[in-house]
């Protein structure tokens, strides 16, 4: 007959349970670090050099903090032509925004200081299909002007993806891409107090993984 075994001391009971949660807490530890610090991998941020034009993508509309962003910047000499690429909205647009805005970006540029001779404006299909193919016509357009550098201006939280798509694009045609992260009212500080910030951290965070699925 086989034996059964003694009943489990306290001390055993106890032990298990600190093995238990040390665990249970240390999982929980690392989550909430990876949460924290994953904003970081979405964000591409380093110097960049003078470039021959400054790249500015308007989504329907676009607003004027960032077409301030990209005033100042060109009035810094970081780039010798501004670009603007505009996929314009439709009558299906959720911002309510129907008529052409050309006319009202390049007004508002020349306001905040830009030579209206360096603003190059590229009225694109109208958005989303126009937005998806800004690198297509941002390669097009730079091989038709011979430009060989380019910085773009990118959402936050954006950046370190749209430098990844605009290098796959542009770079097998010898073109150099840096991306530059817009200043914006989320950041790394205080994106986890809002519902907008959970949002566009998540979102891109999706989009990330997306894009490194096989076969993307």
């Amino acid at each position: 007959m086989s034996a059964h075994p003694g009943p489990i001391s306290v001390q055993e009971v106890l032990h298990k349970a600190r093995l238990f949660f040390s665990g249970f807490f240390l999982s929980l530890f690392l989550i909430f670090g990876l949460i924290v610090l994953s904003p970081l991998f979405l964000i591409q941020d380093r110097p960049f050099p003078k470039s021959d034009a400054l790249v500015l993508e308007a989504k329907e509309t676009i607003p004027q903090d960032i077409l301030k962003n990209a005033a100042d910047g060109f009035k810094k000499g970081y780039a010798g032509i501004l670009i603007v690429l505009y996929s314009p909205a439709t009558t299906n647009s959720n911002l309510g925004v129907t008529q052409d805005l050309t006319a009202e970006i390049q007004n508002s540029l020349v306001a905040l200081g830009v030579e209206e001779s360096k603003i190059l404006i590229y009225k694109l299909e109208p958005y989303p299909i126009g937005a998806r193919n800004f690198s297509k016509s941002l390669l097009k357009i730079c091989l038709d002007r011979q430009l060989k550098n380019i910085l773009i201006l990118s959402k936050r939280f954006e950046s370190s993806l749209n430098q990844k798509l605009y290098e796959s694009v542009l770079g097998p045609a010898g073109l150099k891409i840096h991306v530059v992260p817009l200043s914006d009212k989320i950041g790394l500080r205080n994106w986890f107090l809002s519902e907008e910030g959970f949002e566009i951290v998540f979102l891109n965070i999706a989009r990330m993984f997306y894009q490194i699925l096989p076969g993307k």
